[in-house]
């Protein structure tokens, strides 16, 4: 009877100590692919200089896209952190055309100039009406980028105003992104 109960109780500390070591080894690996957003300062940098706006629409001009309430959806055929923001990505594309605004998609691969100003993907671009930048930078934080911890939900309507609404450089974002 007590080798029956000692078994059990053995049994359950292997168990117990087994998942533990799985959810170390999950949060270890998540915490691994946590990087910084602008890791090397490079985009802060540039926003401070107040060249960041009048460069950056002077390069997605020169490269043919309007700028009136568009959004540019900004990522990199081969980062592996996509298909974590996928959903929320789809999601903002859904509020921003219910608020008149123009999705672009851009793989910054094809356009290598645009990695000045995105130093890592994937990564939103924001102009309202008047062709303001309203906010660039990440869509969001943590190791899954949902809408729980997005940045860009609540500057949406925005996209469709001609108020000059606040500009906000997000270069503090941890999450999953891939350098460029």
């Amino acid at each position: 009877m007590k080798s029956g109960k000692a078994r059990s109780r053995w049994l359950i500390a292997v168990v117990v100590a087994w998942f533990g070591l799985v959810l170390l080894g999950i949060s270890y690996l998540l915490e691994q692919r946590l990087v910084w957003f602008d890791e090397k300062g490079e985009l802060l940098e540039l926003s401070n200089s107040e060249k960041l706006e009048p460069q950056l629409l002077a390069e997605l001009t020169r490269l043919g896209y309007p700028l009136i309430s568009s959004v540019f959806h900004v990522t990199s055929e081969d980062c592996s952190c996509n298909w974590r923001s996928s959903g929320h990505m789809a999601s903002v594309k859904r509020k921003v055309a219910e608020y008149e605004g123009e999705n672009r998609l851009i793989d910054i691969d094809q356009y290598p100039t645009l990695k000045d100003f995105v130093p890592a993907t994937p990564a939103i671009i924001m102009f309202n009406k008047s062709s303001k930048l309203i906010y660039i930078g990440p869509y969001a934080d943590g190791a899954f980028c949902t809408t729980d911890s997005s940045f860009v939900e609540e500057l949406i309507p925005s996209v469709s105003g001609e108020s000059a609404a606040p500009k906000w450089v997000n270069t503090v974002a941890k999450g999953c992104y891939c350098k460029v």
